[in-house]
């Protein structure tokens, strides 16, 4: 069979014929070498598919895998170690590591990673950087609204662009996202703290659900004692993953910052941060946006959304100086068209109430596109295709 690829692999001596024949049966060339040589390679970005054998030092190993990742930002890096606990895992995938296989080496997960990672390793480096967008909405208080506004915002960019959208539940106390789709969930973000399995596209599959409007929705645990085990690195390693599969994730987030809503924050491209125009509301907006500016978020990041839903003695005008940015859109006061949608369970569908339009609009403004023309196209069905939603 004629090569279509090359992966270059630091390796055990022990496993160079298993390693040969799997990439054999691929149409892959292998070539081996130590791990000096790979820091060295990756340094001159000959190779885009990389495989690196941990040893007893794993922590030496994730460091190379680091420094890896940073010369090479767009190699595919397989990480094969001992150390087969989440812990690892996810400091992997942090460093940089794109899958992590289990040694000593199985010829079924060897083949099926390899097969994986010369996938990735195809895509163009411009595709590399195409990463789908994290849109994340945060209240400046509690009341605005925030849940309405990212479960319709991920409805509308979905209609509108007939892209890939993901709805994210970040309330991880009192998530409302399912109820108010109408969902009965089975699993959650809590799969990720209790994962026993690989983390990768079908573990991501099997943790989401479809809504019939083809938003795929992976909601807060369902239990309020389950919240405290999602933090920082399950969020973050569940956002990489859906980067990857989504054109659109929309975050929905709780009145506090957490940690959890950290590694959203970090994530995203754009931040809506939602205030009404009473006093508290815009001061609070103004103590956000000071957070988020000593949390490292580049300010260009975040956008002001004000809602009329609460109403205020502050001008539109004077908020804007207040906070410091310029309000991105302006939300109208229509709370029948909210609360019917919510007691519902379903978007602001088939009425053009005010609401309705508003976050038509806004979905248009993000993506770039006519809100009187919306796209048609086929949208994602392939791989999640197993993960429709339960209504009630």
């Amino acid at each position: 069979m004629a090569h279509t690829g090359r992966i270059v692999w630091a390796a055990d001596a022990a496993n160079r014929e298993l390693l040969e024949a799997a990439a054999g049966e691929l149409g892959l060339g292998m070539r081996f070498c130590t791990p000096r040589d790979l820091a060295d390679t990756a340094e001159k970005g000959r190779d885009r598919l990389i495989g690196l054998e941990a040893g007893a030092d794993s922590d030496h190993a994730l460091a190379l895998v680091a420094k890896v990742h940073r010369q090479a930002p767009h190699a595919t890096i397989l990480l094969a170690a001992r150390d087969d606990t989440l812990g690892f895992t996810r400091s992997a995938l942090a460093a940089g590591a794109s899958d992590v296989l289990t040694l000593p080496l199985q010829r079924d997960e060897l083949h099926k990673a390899l097969l994986r990672g010369f996938r990735a390793a195809s895509r163009t480096p411009a595709a590399a950087n195409s990463l789908g967008e994290v849109i994340t909405v945060c209240g400046a208080r509690g009341g605005l609204g925030v849940t309405t506004v990212a479960v319709n915002l991920a409805t509308r960019l979905a209609t509108l662009t007939a892209a890939e959208t993901a709805l994210v539940d970040l309330d991880l106390q009192r998530g409302d996202v399912a109820a108010f789709l109408n969902l009965t969930p089975v699993n959650s973000l809590a799969n990720f703290a209790a994962a026993s399995s690989e983390i990768d596209d079908l573990f991501l599959a099997s943790a989401l659900t479809r809504h019939s409007n083809g938003v795929y929705v992976l909601p807060a645990p369902p239990e309020i004692d389950e919240a405290d085990s999602v933090g920082h690195d399950e969020v973050k390693l569940a956002l990489d993953l859906l980067r990857a599969r989504f054109r659109y994730t929309v975050v929905d987030t709780p009145r506090t910052i957490t940690v959890a809503t950290a590694a959203a924050l970090e994530a995203s491209r754009r931040i809506l941060l939602v205030s009404d125009l009473s006093v508290p509301g815009v001061r609070s907006a103004r103590r956000t946006v000071d957070l988020l500016t000593r949390l490292g978020v580049p300010l260009e990041h975040v956008e002001l959304l004000v809602t009329e839903a609460v109403a205020g003695p502050v001008s539109v005008e004077d908020a804007a100086r207040a906070v410091g940015k310029q309000p991105f859109f302006v939300i109208p006061r229509d709370e029948g068209s909210a609360a019917e949608a919510m007691n519902l369970g379903a978007p602001l569908n088939g009425k053009p109430t005010k609401l309705a339009v508003a976050m038509t609009e806004l979905a248009a403004k993000l993506a770039g596109v006519s809100a009187a023309r919306p796209k048609t196209g086929q949208l994602f069905r392939r791989l999640f295709a197993r993960t429709e939603g339960v209504h009630a």
